[in-house]
């Protein structure tokens, strides 16, 4: 090609633009043809339009919209080839085929001085999303921030920043990241999106304690699923009244709630299994609860939690309190390990119910103890919400 190697590095960076004859040269020497037909601009208005359709939970109408940029003739070869990277890193991202993403990151991280502003949104947003399916929060986090610093109203990096602080129990930074994602999902009219948000303002309302406002939410929305005919959120309605009905004791509409769930869901919902099992177990009704503890021992499936807490449910029943209270040992540690707070704080009210009708004072002791580290935690917590809510 008569140039120097740094500027090879620069024309596959995306840093300097060649002459077209020094391009043909180049592509000839690797055995393909760039096009030099494609506008990099169009490909840019459309990858932001494909994400858009993401952001309206229209995963069809996305999936074509990937698959038909993915057929433009040449499309790796041509001045929008790091775009085509990440119409393929979006693709692997939301169809969760996270196994397939580290190859295309590298491509990405190439030509990453070439990207947009709302591109390098879209970028992170994906990478913060592929962490929230790993349960990672902390690197989520990371790349979440790095995606809002490039545009703070992309409706989805609002939207996953306020499942991750409603998955962390932070309360306060979820409630401002629901309402800013509301308000963007109302002025875009993002009809579905905004179905699944009102959903985690119910959850957030249930984990506040604040019932009435929850059930409020959710029976709206359970209308809303019958008229739509929409089998996933009416799935995820029900989950929520049948939480917040087994917190409020009231197991009666637990039963109902329960009972209207499509069975196809229920099988593999571990979380509504157990609402189910204590729905019985609080009820005294041991026979059901044994029932449906020993179905879901029964699937391959079920993590070493649910197992273990299951086991402990059924030593409970047995008379067998040493064991159950093992089994419910276990879980703490496993949930601690997890990072899931939550449900390691749920574990220790359980034990220290146990350790109190058993006399063993020296457990009840620990639990005290570990009571008030998760004070401290939960004291912590505020501070940072604070904190949040001043920068915000």
């Amino acid at each position: 090609m008569k140039v120097s190697e740094s500027m090879i590095s620069q024309l596959e960076t995306g840093k300097n633009n060649f002459s077209k004859d020094k391009i043909i040269v180049y592509t000839n020497i690797c055995g393909c043809s760039f096009n030099f037909n494609i506008n990099r601009r169009d490909i840019i208005e459309k990858l932001i339009d494909v994400y858009k359709i993401y952001s309206e939970l229209k995963i069809e109408k996305f999936n074509n919209a990937i698959s038909n940029l993915k057929k433009i003739p040449d499309i790796a070869f041509s001045s929008a080839r790091f775009e085509y990277y990440l119409i393929l890193y979006m693709d692997n991202i939301v169809n969760k085929n996270i196994s397939n993403v580290e190859f295309i990151e590298k491509m990405i991280e190439i030509g990453i001085n070439s990207f947009t502003n709302n591109e390098l949104a879209i970028y992170y947003d994906m990478q913060g999303l592929k962490y929230i399916y790993s349960k990672n929060s902390i690197k989520a986090v990371k790349f979440l921030e790095k995606s809002i610093s490039f545009n703070s109203n992309f409706l989805m990096n609002n939207y996953h920043y306020c499942t991750i602080f409603l998955n962390l129990g932070y309360y306060n930074l979820a409630q401002i990241f629901i309402n800013k994602s509301l308000k963007i999902a109302l002025e875009d009219v993002m009809i579905e999106r905004l179905f699944h948000l009102l959903l985690n303002q119910a959850s957030l309302y249930i984990n506040t304690l604040q019932y009435q406002e929850a059930d409020r939410i959710n029976l709206k929305l359970l209308e809303e699923s019958y008229v739509r005919n929409d089998l996933f959120l009416r799935y995820c309605v029900l989950s929520n009244l049948t939480l917040s009905s087994l917190l409020k004791k009231d197991f009666n509409d637990g039963f109902v709630y329960i009972g209207m769930i499509d069975q196809k869901y229920l099988n593999d919902d571990y979380d509504l299994i157990l609402y189910q099992i204590m729905l019985y177990f609080f009820s005294n009704d041991y026979i059901s609860t044994k029932n449906h503890i020993r179905k879901a021992l029964g699937n391959t499936s079920i993590s070493s939690y649910y197992k273990n807490f299951f086991q402990g449910i059924k030593y409970l029943m047995d008379n067998k309190f040493i064991k159950a209270i093992d089994r419910i040992e276990r879980c703490y540690d496993l949930a601690l390990s997890d990072g899931e707070v939550d449900r390691a704080i749920l574990d220790l009210k359980l034990l220290n119910e146990l350790y109190l009708d058993h006399g063993l004072q020296n457990k009840l002791k620990k639990v005290k103890e570990l009571q008030e580290k998760f004070y401290k935690m939960s004291y912590a917590n505020q501070i940072i919400e604070d904190i949040g809510l001043k920068l915000n």
